[in-house]
């Protein structure tokens, strides 16, 4: 029998913590191609790296699907997600993948991260209050669950939110809302170029 070799008990704790540290980053956990092809998940994009991996995974919404039906305008869609970072911003807290990011006392930004919340919480209600209160109704149910998790119904927010139920007058009135949210961020970029 061969003689197996001593190894260094700081060398072995050493690998073993930076495995451990390996396994707590969400960079390297990837994505389950089995939950990806239930048919729930019907309507997750995903986008694959050269090497055929899956990488990026995206639940669609329904600012998507009208877009991808060309009932929304490219500046109407722009808007929703500007509007959605600054939701997903405002909603950013301490906890589950959130604890990554840094905290108030290890922020990387001279001012911290509770104004940086507190700056998109009032470029939400600026942009909301010129968007008028339906549409500020509307796109807050619509976006605020999707922001803290949830996944819900457009169409039951909508008919909720609005008292419509019809489908078509369901789009419609989303693609209103978001029409009026672009108009909104317009009004507010030409107020902060002019001199």
């Amino acid at each position: 029998m061969g003689r197996r070799r001593a190894s260094d008990p700081m060398a072995i704790a050493r690998r073993r913590a930076a495995e451990r540290e390996a396994r707590r980053n969400p960079a390297n956990w990837g994505l389950d191609r089995q939950s990806l092809d239930l048919a729930v998940n019907a309507d997750v994009v995903t986008r694959a790296d050269l090497a055929g991996r899956t990488v990026r995974a995206r639940r669609q919404d329904v600012f998507d699907l009208l877009q991808a039906r060309g009932r929304l305008s490219q500046a109407a869609f722009n808007a929703v997600r500007r509007l959605q970072d600054d939701i997903a911003l405002l909603h950013r807290a301490a906890g589950g993948v959130a604890a990554y990011a840094p905290r108030i006392d290890r922020s990387t930004a001279p001012d911290g991260a509770c104004d940086a919340r507190h700056r998109a919480g009032l470029r939400i209600e600026a942009v909301l209050g010129l968007a008028g209160p339906a549409s500020a109704r509307l796109l807050a149910a619509l976006i605020e669950p999707a922001a803290l998790g949830q996944a819900g119904d457009w169409r039951m927010i909508v008919t909720r939110e609005s008292g419509e139920a019809a489908g078509d007058a369901q789009g419609a009135m989303v693609r209103q809302a978001c029409e009026n949210l672009a108009g909104a961020y317009a009004l507010i970029d030409r107020r902060r170029r002019a001199p």
